[in-house]
């Protein structure tokens, strides 16, 4: 299972950093994606993780920089977090998203909205070895814009951590100008 994780990764990534030639750790795009939640109208920029409640080697360091990054914004108002839990179990993903910062919103999906965002969103996970074990994903942050009332559009992949904070937070204010 370690090994098919290992190869899912280098497989779904190496392609990521060959063609894009990126040294910031980040694809850009203009790609039509749904969104299986309801996003206020007044928002114009969604950053999006996929992550698990209780996480310690990815999540947790990660919402920490994300968090960080949501701290330099110079507006936050018409930016949204959405911390979406790949467990099964599915417990505390609220909890958990507003323990980084008081705005974030931790959601569960259902299993097959959840595959299917990942899927859309080039994003993916495999079951813990034992059980309570890590799951095993990408740390993935995903910059997208609402174009217009439930319209949006994925701008930017951050596939490289730690990531930069300064570089995401420009990548951000672009996109709400």
């Amino acid at each position: 299972m370690v090994f098919v994780a290992l190869f899912l990764l280098i497989i779904l990534g190496f392609p990521i950093i060959i063609f894009t030639g990126d040294k910031q750790g980040k694809v850009e795009l203009k790609e039509k994606v749904q969104l299986p939640f309801e996003v206020k109208s007044n928002t114009k920029v969604v950053l999006l993780y996929f992550g698990y409640v209780g996480c310690r080697t990815i999540c947790s360091p990660s919402l920490a920089e994300i968090a960080a990054i949501y701290n330099e914004l110079n507006n936050t108002k018409n930016v949204a977090f959405y911390f979406i839990n790949i467990s099964h179990e599915g417990v505390g993903a609220k909890e958990f998203a507003e323990y980084f910062h008081k705005e974030f919103i931790g959601l569960q999906l259902s299993q097959k909205e959840t595959s299917n965002l990942m899927g859309a969103l080039r994003a993916y996970s495999s079951d813990a070895l034992v059980p309570g074990g890590e799951i095993y994903h990408t740390g993935y942050l995903y910059v997208i814009t609402q174009k217009k009332q439930q319209d949006f559009e994925l701008r930017t992949m951050y596939y490289t951590r730690p990531f930069d904070i300064k570089s995401v937070v420009l990548d951000i204010e672009k996109e709400l100008k």
